[in-house]
């Protein structure tokens, strides 16, 4: 307990279907699920690592699709190890400088398409793949249940329900603790929860293409890779190789400083369109193979993971690049923090 109260002071120090079923209304499934809350990944003994992770999951309403949700679900680094690079990154820039500033803040991040399922009470969770120029939920796979509490509180909807896995390399239950269920949440889930409550901290998935320039790493300002605005009425993303950096240091020691390795050496300039409501598709317009290759079949997602807008008027948004199939395979750019683009009041 007196690690996780460290973690939380430390975070305010900073001032950081069935085919054959009719399409089911929302009232079939309980109130509106819209909103974003914590939850455990319990990946049961013998998993490397924590066996139970902290994780948190945001649910946003399908356009024109009653009862159906646009879902994020993402997964926490080791928050006690993340501390003192939080920290570090922000209030203490000569030092990172020294031992690498902040760069890894999830560890897998996945978007899906959730419908109501054949049992009530429940919603199918079919992860969300790039066709085209279009984002589609892929219907070939086993799909994830969402499965409410039976007996779930009407104010917070959330808290008692489980979602099962699809395959293997998934945990074998997530769960959304609530005080009706005795389940041990973990050290993780309490450090996050603590934190976020303490420091009075949000997570937000923004719905704008949130412009400006974007850093390899958490605060480090002089290392912008990525710029994202917009011409002639269209967003644009371009990714561009900082000299400074790459002409100084090995190959080697430049991609440990992304957050995925494939970031460190991607260029050119892209178009950006929005199938989904707030998930983005690059378009490449004159990037090489190897970068379109990495880039184009990604969702961008606007994440604010540790957003902390309300209590400390403070907010550095993460632009994530992810694969739904594989969750773990995204790439990650970080706001830069004197960028005022990707404030609550800017959108």
């Amino acid at each position: 307990m007196k690690t996780m109260l460290l973690f939380a002071s430390l975070l305010l120090a900073v001032s950081c279907a069935n085919t054959n079923q009719p399409a089911r209304k929302i009232a079939s499934i309980g109130p509106d699920l819209t909103g974003t809350i914590l939850g455990v990944s319990d990946y049961g003994k013998g998993h490397n690592g924590y066996n139970k992770k902290a994780m948190r999951i945001y649910f946003h309403p399908k356009e024109n699709d009653a009862g159906s949700y646009n879902v994020v679900i993402l997964e926490y680094v080791d928050l006690l190890a993340m501390a003192p690079s939080y920290i570090i990154s922000n209030k203490i820039p000569f030092i990172a400088k020294k031992v690498g500033f902040l760069n890894h803040i999830t560890t897998t991040i996945a978007a899906y398409e959730a419908n109501p399922g054949a049992k009530e009470g429940t919603l199918e969770l079919w992860p969300l793949v790039v066709q085209g120029n279009q984002i589609v939920p892929k219907k070939d796979v086993k799909p994830r249940i969402f499965t409410l509490a039976e007996n779930f509180d009407p104010k917070n909807p959330i808290a008692g329900a489980t979602i099962s896995p699809s395959n293997e390399s998934e945990p074998q239950e997530i769960f959304f603790p609530s005080k009706d269920i005795k389940k041990k949440a973990g050290i993780q889930y309490g450090t996050a929860k603590l934190a976020y409550e303490k420091a009075k901290l949000e997570s937000t998935w923004r719905k704008s293409y949130l412009r400006g320039p974007y850093l390899s790493q958490y605060h480090r300002k002089d290392d912008v890779v990525l710029n994202l605005g917009k011409a002639n009425d269209v967003d644009t993303a371009s990714f561009v190789i900082n000299e400074a950096y790459t002409a100084r240091m090995s190959e080697k020691k430049r991609i440990k400083m992304f957050t995925h390795p494939e970031s460190a050496f991607l260029k050119g300039d892209f178009t950006v369109s929005e199938p989904r409501d707030g998930m983005f598709l690059f378009h490449s317009v004159n990037a090489d193979d190897s970068s379109n290759g990495i880039v184009k079949n990604k969702i961008g997602l606007f994440l604010d993971v540790f957003d902390a807008t309300v209590s400390l008027n403070q907010d550095v948004v993460e632009l994530a690049l992810v694969d739904s199939e594989k969750p773990s395979d995204f790439l990650m750019y970080y706001e830069h923090p004197d960028n005022g683009e990707g404030t609550k009041k800017a959108e």
